[in-house]
């Protein structure tokens, strides 16, 4: 008996000593996890994330400051400064550092002249990224800023991109953003040459979040952006813009272009467009204002119309299918394809020669000739002298615009016709420029560029005019060009009486050409334009102008071959070109 129940308490206790042996091992096997854990936690943060702390910390006690490049200055053909850039402050904050948005905001509105709850907002929004609080202060707001002492505020060196020449021709130069970096026109196409690259400053900062006087730092200085010199002249620009305007304004038209070119270098002297937006405006990066970014002449394709009939002319020229004195009989319509050509203007049936459907735009005799040329042909030319593909003008955002080949699905023989005069087809003012530009450089199409030097801290780079194609002979360009210096000499029925110079022989043609609508052409908007260049014996300058939209004459006769004479009457004082005529020979 006393045997069992010895048996029974030996048993409990090694029942007792094995559950406090486990309780042991237990125990044990926690706090090794435990150890595990903080181990692999320790690793983590020592190895694995020691680059992200490594961060946090040097941010912690070192502030690294971006110092932006000095973007590069644009200039006219003659070194006049375009655009240039100036160093402004610019107020940012550290928004984690601001404990109280509120307050901030209250002191800081009436001395940088912003709203108080708009800067609240900014602050309460917290980022690891500097928050922009207003940029380019004046220089008495940025010493007031200063003074404050706020924490969490701090001041940035920023360029602000300024004009010497005013709005001149703003849509070129184009628009920079916040950020440095060009959005649009010669700012967008060139920004890497102009933009530079930023240098930084990294310094030790004490409690205040301000650098150290006498700590240490590391300074990357910043390069600098080329310097862009253009073909552009200011004054010639200058005219254009002016002459542009005012031709609008009379007309009460939506809009229009200039675009002047020298035709023997294709070397851009003006490219004038309205509306455009204003360079120095405080909206200038809203909707209404970035739908003006783009450039007219190089970006809106158009119908020119009647001025087309010089390309049409030059393809049956060069051809040998007419001479300037091959003479149909123009009964008053043409039928072609089951389809009918009329000129705008009726005039009794009769004898018409080549040089006579010039002078009165005939729309019968281009679609006469080009149809004895033959579509292959016809098509052939216009393409070698660059319509139906960009003219790749060294700027953003160009057209193609539209010429439908014979080998096109949508394409129609009476096509053929209508693209005599400029019907059905589309091109923007700087390609009808530059194909008009062949003929009076005697058949030599070349390239238009706007950009003539780059210099920079890699050294000078220099663009040279460039021969795209010799399109037509010249004998041919110089047949065509006494055909269109008749067009403006005519005293009869012709169209571009206007756009003479006294003293100066001109060559020139106008356009009228109705807006295309849905189902067809408007009744009421045109486009009107005239494209000439002077003297036409030894061209100085090429001038197209295009106005959108005339309100009170629908005639690129009324409404654009005045604008041509102007312009084109000043740049002849300016270059000082001498008479090549006597004035009475002019009729004027």
């Amino acid at each position: 008996m006393l045997s069992t129940i010895n048996r029974s308490t030996d048993e409990r206790e090694t029942i007792e000593l094995e559950i406090r042996r486990w309780r042991v091992y237990t125990v044990g096997l926690v706090i090794a996890a435990c150890i595990l854990v903080l181990i692999a936690r320790l690793v983590y943060l020592q190895v694995i994330e020691h680059a992200h702390f490594g961060t946090m910390a040097t941010a912690e006690h070192w502030r690294q400051s971006t110092i932006p490049p000095r973007r590069g200055e644009i200039l006219d053909t003659s070194g006049n400064d375009l655009a240039s850039s100036v160093t402004y402050e610019s107020l940012y904050a550290s928004t984690t550092e601001i404990s109280d948005p509120a307050h901030v905001a209250a002191i800081l509105a009436p001395v940088i002249g912003s709203s108080a709850a708009d800067i609240q907002a900014r602050l309460a929004q917290k980022r690891a990224a500097p928050t922009l609080i207003k940029a380019w202060l004046p220089d008495d707001v940025a010493t007031a800023v200063d003074k404050l002492n706020l924490n969490g505020l701090f001041l940035q060196p920023e360029p602000k991109r300024a004009y010497p020449q005013g709005n001149l021709a703003a849509q070129v130069l184009g628009v920079v953003g916040v950020d440095n970096n060009g959005l649009s026109g010669l700012e967008l196409e060139y920004n890497s040459d102009l933009a530079g690259k930023p240098g930084k400053l990294v310094a030790e900062r004490d409690t205040a979040g301000d650098a150290l006087a006498l700590g240490p730092h590391q300074y990357t200085a910043p390069i600098n952006g080329s310097t862009l010199t253009l073909t552009i002249d200011r004054y010639v620009q200058w005219v254009a813009e002016r002459e542009l305007t005012a031709a609008i304004d009379k007309h009460h038209a939506k809009g229009g272009s200039v675009v002047v070119l020298d035709p023997k270098t294709g070397a851009v002297l003006a490219i004038a467009g309205r509306p455009t937006f204003q360079n120095d405006a405080p909206d200038l990066y809203s909707q209404k204002n970035v739908d003006m970014y783009g450039i007219p002449a190089v970006s809106s394709a158009y119908e020119p119309g009647s001025v087309f009939k010089i390309i049409t002319m030059a393809a049956a020229l060069d051809t040998g299918t007419v001479t300037p004195d091959t003479s149909f009989f123009n009964p008053g319509y043409f039928d072609y394809y089951g389809g009918t050509i009329h000129n705008a203007f009726w005039r009794s049936p009769g004898p018409e020669t080549m040089t006579q459907t010039l002078i009165y735009s005939s729309n019968i005799g281009a679609a006469w000739a080009a149809t004895h040329l033959g579509a292959v042909k016809f098509y052939d030319y216009a393409q070698r002298f660059g319509i139906g593909r960009p003219t790749d003008i060294d700027l953003p955002g160009e057209s193609d615009g539209l010429l439908r080949l014979p080998t096109a699905n949508d394409w129609h023989p009476f096509d053929l016709a209508t693209n005599s005069f400029g019907q059905g087809l589309s091109v923007t003012p700087i390609q009808m420029a530059a194909a008009v530009a062949a003929v009076a450089n005697g058949g030599t199409l070349m390239k238009p560029y706007v950009v003539k030097r780059i210099d920079g801290p890699q050294g000078t780079r220099l663009f040279y005019p460039t021969v795209e194609d010799q399109v037509i002979q010249p004998r041919t360009a110089a047949m065509l060009t006494n055909m269109l210096v008749q067009v403006v000499d005519d005293n009869t029925l012709g169209e571009s009486r206007l756009a003479r110079v006294p003293g100066y022989v001109v060559a020139g043609k106008t356009g009228t050409a109705q807006v295309p609508i849905s189902g067809g052409y408007s009744n009421s908007q045109t486009i009107a334009s005239f494209v000439g260049y002077a003297p036409a014996d030894n061209p100085r300058f090429v001038i197209l102008v295009r106005i959108d939209e005339p309100q009170d004459s629908p005639w690129g006769e009324t409404v654009a071959a005045p604008v041509f004479s102007a312009i084109a009457r000043q740049l002849i004082n300016y270059y000082q070109i001498p008479p090549t005529r006597d004035v009475k020979e002019n009729g004027t």
